[in-house]
């Protein structure tokens, strides 16, 4: 979660605190006996639904982020742009290196506009990573990688699942 989200959250916490506090030390909580308790209940499950609105958005949010599209000889990530990988350099890594970098802020790199036809590129797959986590911040495989996802076949459609490094090195060769 982004680090604003976190301190606005700990702010509504702790006025809500505060100003449940100040209403029971007042004695507002005998003016109307039911009431009260009811708008009390109501505004914590609003403050609950809010934490777990904003949790699931960034979650979704760091998952498109995530996602690469692959043509032969180039790679688009939203955050990174367009780059190319040299010939003969393993995909698997190529991809690692730039997902372990991004930094999931709000800038983005435009897509190649496909209706110009000096920026048109072929798209092979769509790479859909879920999970991802490393060792390291430089995209090597070590024991503790997490990395699960989809491809997507542009040309067929085709959606296959991966759990793994070799798993997906085997579906994008």
């Amino acid at each position: 979660m982004k680090k604003t989200n976190v301190i606005i959250t700990a702010i509504i916490v702790v006025v809500s605190v505060l100003l449940l506090c100040l209403w029971y030390m007042l004695g507002l909580n005998t003016v109307d006996q039911p009431l009260d308790l009811v708008i009390s209940v109501v505004w914590w499950v609003l403050i609950a639904i809010g934490i777990a609105l904003t949790v699931k958005f960034e979650k979704d949010r760091r998952q498109r982020i995530r996602t690469v599209y692959l043509a032969d000889g180039r790679m688009y990530n939203s955050e990174t742009g367009m780059v190319m990988v040299a010939a003969g350099a393993p995909l698997t890594d190529v991809i690692a290196g730039t997902l372990a970098r991004l930094e999931y802020d709000f800038d983005r790199v435009s897509a190649p506009d496909q209706s110009k036809p000096d920026e048109h590129v072929d798209y092979r797959y769509v790479v859909r990573t879920s999970e991802f986590k490393l060792a390291d911040r430089n995209g090597s495989q070590g024991d503790s990688e997490t990395w699960e996802g989809e491809v997507v076949t542009v040309a067929t459609g085709d959606v296959r699942r991966f759990a793994s490094r070799s798993e997906l090195a085997a579906l994008i060769a």
